[in-house]
């Protein structure tokens, strides 16, 4: 989201304000089929080879036994090449000997580039043995990580799952070969039936866990990793357990727990990903620096200039903010600026005429203390319900659109929730793409491929609207750690939506498509609020000024530097 600009007589503001129209959207995409899932099959392996069960003669048999104890005693001191060369032999003297070949496996199977003949002999102790389930399952693995073949890896784990039931090193490979060939449903059963009977194993619980997460299923997932939990001693189930509670919006006590885990586990693999959580969901304090740039055709032609500003407010029980600086920039110069009135809830702060420059700048120094408000601590509020008909004046809300209306229509035939339909609807229809415009529902709907979070909170604004829900898009700047300390003109935009006894609830349908339900009902740290917009398309900052030339051209841009206070 980035503000755009207009220019009326005498004024310059910020506005939320171009329109486009276009051919209506396919609805569709905003209710994604359930894809059929291919079920798997086992196929029955190739011919197995043929094995010459002629006992050999002792002496050669001697030899192979002595062949075999030298090469073990190399395995000993992982020398597996030269294992190999040894075990090898054993084989050649020995055809039937089952020992030598299960030997010989396991030294090919330690050798890289040497899978095609692991798989050979792999395939000759099966033959010897239909009841070693180990041959198969050495082969499954085979497939599975090295050669990336998965559906073959499954029919060899198959065979091994068949005789070792039991074994759940088998199931979890097993369930990660199907999965890896598509077949989920039949890796999510596998690991349903076999996960209890891992012990003391994390990993079958934590995949099981991904499966319930994947299916957004969130109670059963969380249990899964918990189980995990008391067994992970690498922190991959922990991260998990974190990521799915978030996921899920069960927000509570989580920052204690994600810290906890970030000290325990300093390398876990989603690092990043539990720090951008944890930034949400403990208490932030940010220096926000806004820097309002102005250019100026004819800046002799300026009798007057001031900036009339609205300034970041404070939100009960989320942010407190103050303004510790105002300067203006201009020439390379930084001057004090100073509040000359307040007016309109907006604050005036004039330009000296020796500053007015062709470029000038105003930067406001805000110190914004943020907790996260949950949805669960938002205390009963009898707040009388605003009126829906003045919500939807605003004409980039496009209500009266075919598109919205047939949209609206199918989001109410779904079972549920309406508000959280909505939400899921908009998530799935939309796609997101900065295009720095604001612009209407009408024009999100016709190039859904191409909207930021303004068209995103627009569309579920909306939507609510037309069940008869009072809503409003919220603007803002959203937190992000790679964002601190970096200047950006990218700022964000959420919904807000009203539900009788507790006054306005924040939605964030932008970030539902990938952080899920955190930001469903919950104000996180993270989001730092700016303003409201609606049909009288109010802006947070403009100019007033006079000017003896008719034809002035002023505009404006503005940008935000963020850090830690």
């Amino acid at each position: 989201m980035r503000l755009s600009i207009k220019t009326a007589a005498g004024a310059l503001f910020f506005f939320f304000g171009s329109m486009a129209f276009a051919d209506a959207a396919d609805l569709s995409r905003f209710f994604p089929a359930t894809p059929v899932v291919p079920r798997y099959t086992a196929r029955e392996i190739s011919q197995l080879p043929q094995i010459d069960h002629e006992e050999s003669p002792v002496d050669e048999y001697n030899a192979a036994v002595d062949l075999n104890n030298r090469a073990l005693d190399l395995m000993k001191r992982n020398e597996f090449e030269q294992a190999r060369r040894l075990l090898a032999e054993a084989c050649e003297k020995v055809p039937s000997g089952k020992g030598f070949w299960s030997n010989y496996l396991i030294a090919l199977r330690r050798i890289k580039g040497r899978e095609s003949e692991a798989i050979s002999a792999a395939r000759v102790v099966m033959a010897l043995d239909p009841q070693d389930f180990q041959a198969p399952y050495i082969a499954g693995l085979i497939y599975l990580n090295e050669l990336k073949q998965p559906q073959v890896a499954a029919d060899y784990l198959a065979a091994a799952l068949k005789l070792a039931p039991e074994d759940g090193s088998v199931a979890v490979a097993m369930a990660t070969a199907l999965e890896q060939a598509g077949f989920d449903d039949d890796a999510f059963e596998i690991l349903q039936k076999h996960a209890p009977k891992a012990g003391n194993d994390a990993y079958p619980f934590y995949l099981l866990g991904l499966q319930y997460l994947e299916r957004r299923d969130y109670n059963p997932a969380i249990r899964a990793f918990n189980t995990a939990r008391a067994y992970d001693e690498k922190g991959y189930a922990h991260d998990a357990w974190i990521r799915a509670r978030y996921f899920a919006g069960q927000l509570e006590g989580l920052a204690a727990d994600c810290k906890a885990v970030l000290q325990k586990f300093p390398s876990v693999l989603n690092r990043e990903s539990l720090l951008r959580m944890l930034l949400s969901l403990e208490p932030g304090d940010f220096r926000l620096i806004e820097t309002i740039g102005l250019k100026i055709s004819t800046p002799s032609a300026l009798e007057k200039l001031d900036f009339l500003i609205k300034p970041i407010p404070d939100i009960a029980n989320h942010q407190s903010v103050s303004l510790t600086g105002a300067e203006f920039i201009s020439r390379g110069r930084a001057i004090k600026a100073s509040i000359d009135a307040k007016e309109g809830g907006k604050l005036r702060l004039g330009v000296p005429r020796e500053l007015l420059a062709p470029e000038l700048q105003l930067k406001l120094t805000y110190r914004i203390a943020t907790v996260p408000l949950l949805g669960s601590q938002i205390p009963a509020a009898a707040v009388a319900t605003p009126d829906v008909r003045v919500l939807a004046q605003d004409q980039l809300l496009s209500m009266e659109n075919p598109t919205l209306a047939a949209l609206a229509a199918k989001v109410a035939a779904q079972p549920g929730n309406y508000v959280q339909n909505a939400t899921i609807a908009v998530a799935n229809g939309l796609k997101y793409r900065e295009n720095f415009e604001d612009r209407s529902v009408e024009w999100a709907l016709a190039n859904p491929d191409a909207c930021d979070c303004t068209e995103f909170s627009r569309l579920l604004a909306a939507l609510c609207l037309k069940k008869g829900i009072p809503a409003r898009v919220t603007t803002g700047f959203l937190v992000k750690t790679e964002l601190i300390g970096k200047e950006t003109a990218v700022g964000h935009a959420w919904c807000e939506v009203f539900f009788s006894g507790k006054g306005w609830v924040p939605i964030d349908p932008t970030l539902q498509s990938n952080m899920h339900w955190a930001y469903f009902g919950n104000l996180l740290s993270d989001q730092i609020l700016f303003d409201y917009i609606g049909a009288e398309k109010r802006s947070r900052v403009s100019i007033d000024f006079t000017s003896t030339r008719p034809d002035l051209k002023v505009s404006l841009n503005n940008s935000y530097l963020l850090d830690k206070w």
